[in-house]
């Protein structure tokens, strides 16, 4: 028997929670039909309310049409997600189509039909919402009942599966002549509570939400029990069996950082996320695979992220990837370039970024790139729901995509394109995956939270799991984006643990852009006084980590081909010699120096490495703890309170340095655009100390 994952919605309607109010209902609903991606995708479909409110500009009681806006996402949508129109005026567009607008050319017409000024757009799928002349209406792209609506024989199968319950709209663009032919459709039986629509998804009424909601899932259960009466084998037979967890980390380790540095586009770089569970195995290894893989998807919630098809590329080869990858991206460029080519039209955006933003790799899974990790998820889970839509209909039909043109059409819609443009800037950090060593304090941690706030996704290596974890829920709660930090326990003093922390970002991300190392601790003693145990201590932590850490990224960025870049948290000690201080101040003579062999090193690969001098950062820093305040504070003859005013006293500027000043320096040097061809420099960071003055 086929399934399509779990069966049967559960109804989470919970009346003891759920509101009195017709519009509050309309809010409640709506999340909970988008807290499971078996009834919509994230972002995909909308739900409506018909209802009267007073005109605040008349005072009479008006029809006005409640939506979801343009671009929200269910689950999460709040009253302020919703459009509101006046009804009689969305119907009224009518008129002026008849009377020769173009169709697209109606949609700047929807803002002059708002109600109460409310600034929330409203969305494509309006007049499909407003032309239903019930009071409740819900659209969605439930996994199952597309599986349907995207069979060879769709209108048959709707009319065996649900009766005269559900009619059937066969593909039509989102719009107001798909609003004009479900109205059609209504006229034609008044008795339909749904239809389902063409290679699209299905849409449904009632007089209430609670009825509406549980209509919604009605007919995914229905479609859900029909679909597991098909074929046992939707795929076809399986030619090779899933590939071991094992495996897939060593085939994603080989080949993720290369596909990464081939993949960036005009400067843009993307985040990775893999998908290697059983479903996608399941496809990836059936006799069907490649046949429905270049077919592409069908619903255009789907395509618009994961481009009309896929990548499909064979098991990676276990040593040179290069030529693998090269010819298969080549033949992808070339292809879809011919296809931009075919169906352009004389109006149409230039052509975007010819990539693949989904790879099917046997062997592996399915990689998907975007420009943030939460997007990449979308994009995975969105290729995952056109997976499921393919095994339902190959379960019980045959499964057909969308005509090139409309897909294409789709792509390239004007109306698409200017939602695009509007589109805030991307963060200057945006795309780029930077790693931290020492990252769950002081100086590391603060630059987490800059980068990660300017778009990057973070990994943080320490040896401390409880600051781990709460510089992991700090560092996540300021990124730009849900999902792009992670934590890795690492000894930066052991070889294998830096290999192992750097393969968890290949892993996570799919490669690296940066390093900051930082990872670092101090003791005091004069050379006489120094013991073997401090001295290996130091040695271990501030040159052996240093190293490794630079080696392993040397390696790594080297193997993207993309450049990248590498900061050094040295500190004033290492152009000047601090007192009681002489292994600190050697270690740190040291990381400077490195960072200069592996700036001349690395220059050739477009790597470019620098260092920051900090002095005296006291709040917030692993080095200055308790012993090395009091040791400090001894050797100066004051309080340890008085630390901070001393130090700011005897500053050039008179200012105290703080983690987040140094933290500042690192991501200007890190900046290709502020920095980028800047290599081999230190930067003090210490207020001015005429000793730590670089010659």
């Amino acid at each position: 028997m086929a399934t399509l994952r779990e069966p049967s919605v559960p109804n989470q309607w919970d009346p003891k929670r759920a509101p009195n109010d017709s519009f509050d209902q309309l809010v409640y609903a709506s999340n909970l039909l988008g807290s499971d991606l078996r009834v919509t995708n994230f972002g995909g479909g909308n739900t409506s309310l018909k209802r009267t409110e007073i005109d605040p500009l008349t005072g009479e009681e008006v029809d006005v049409l409640w939506v979801k806006g343009s671009g929200g996402d269910l689950g999460s949508a709040k009253a302020s997600n919703f459009a509101s129109l006046y009804l009689n005026k969305v119907l009224a567009l009518e008129q002026k189509f008849a009377s020769g607008t173009p169709e697209d050319d109606l949609v700047p017409l929807y803002s002059h039909c708002t109600f109460n000024l409310n600034p929330t757009p409203c969305s494509i799928d309006t007049p499909l919402h407003a032309f239903v002349p019930d009071p409740c209406v819900s659209h969605l792209h439930a996994d199952a009942v597309i599986a349907i609506a995207a069979s060879r024989d769709a209108e048959r199968l709707t009319h065996e599966v649900w009766g005269g319950k559900l009619g059937f709209l066969p593909w039509k663009r989102p719009g107001f002549v798909l609003g004009l032919m479900l109205r059609d459709l209504i006229r034609a039986n008044p008795g339909l509570r749904g239809a389902s629509m063409g290679s699209h998804g299905y849409i449904c009424w009632a007089s209430d939400w609670h009825e509406c909601y549980d209509l919604s899932l009605e007919l995914i259960r229905e479609a859900e029990a029909f679909l597991a009466g098909g074929h046992g084998q939707p795929f076809g037979a399986m030619l090779s069996a899933p590939p071991t967890e094992e495996a897939v980390r060593g085939a994603a380790l080989r080949v993720l950082p290369e596909i990464r540095g081939k993949v960036a586009h005009v400067g843009q770089r993307w985040v990775a996320h893999v998908d290697a569970g059983p479903e996608v195995q399941e496809f990836l290894g059936s006799e069907k695979f490649e046949r429905l893989a270049k077919l592409g998807t069908s619903c255009p919630d789907h395509f618009l992220r994961t481009k009309i098809r896929p990548l499909v590329l064979d098991a990676p080869p276990t040593a040179e990837v290069g030529d693998w990858l090269d010819k298969a991206l080549s033949g992808f460029r070339e292809e879809y370039a011919a296809y931009y080519e075919r169906c352009k039209r004389s109006d149409s955006p230039p052509m975007r970024n010819p990539n693949p933003s989904v790879m099917l790799v046997r062997g592996l899974g399915m990689i998907a790139w975007a420009k943030s990790p939460s997007e990449a998820r979308i994009t995975a889970s969105f290729y995952r729901n056109a997976i499921e839509v393919m095994k339902g209909a190959e379960a019980v039909s045959e499964y057909t995509a969308l005509p090139e043109q409309e897909a294409f059409d789709i792509e390239y819609w004007q109306l698409e394109e200017a939602k695009l443009r509007r589109l805030p800037p991307p963060k200057e950090f945006a795309g780029q995956v930077a790693v931290i060593t020492g990252g769950a304090n002081g100086i590391g941690l603060a630059t987490a939270e800059l980068l990660a706030s300017a778009g990057a996704s973070v990994a943080l290596f320490d040896i401390d799991e409880s600051a781990l974890e709460r510089a992991q829920t700090l560092v996540e709660s300021t990124s730009a984006s849900p999902g792009s930090t992670l934590a890795v326990r690492c000894d930066v003093t052991d070889p294998a643990s830096v290999q192992r922390g750097f393969e968890e970002v290949v892993l996570k991300f799919g490669g690296i852009d940066g390093v900051v190392i930082s990872a670092g601790n101090a003791r005091r003693g004069s050379v006489a006084e120094t013991s073997d145990a401090d001295f290996q201590f130091l040695s271990d932590l501030l040159m052996k980590g240093y190293f490794l850490a630079t080696r392993e990224a040397a390696r790594l960025l080297i193997r993207q081909g993309l450049g990248g870049w590498m900061v050094t948290v040295g500190s004033k000690n290492g152009v000047a010699v601090g007192s009681n201080a002489a292994i600190y101040s050697a270690a740190k003579s040291f990381e400077l120096h490195l960072m200069r062999t592996a700036a001349a090193d690395l220059a050739k690969y477009g790597i470019r490495c620098n260092a920051v001098n900090p002095d005296a950062v006291l709040h917030g820093s692993s080095i200055w703890n308790d012993r090395w305040r009091e040791e400090t504070a001894k050797l100066l003859n004051i309080d340890p309170s008085e630390l901070p005013e001393y130090y700011r006293k005897r500053s050039m500027l008179g200012v105290e340095v703080s983690t987040r000043d140094v933290a500042e320096a690192i991501a200007w040097l890190a900046s290709e655009r502020r920095s980028g061809k800047t290599t081999g420099c230190v930067i003090p960071v210490d207020g001015g100390v005429r000793e730590g003055f670089l010659r």
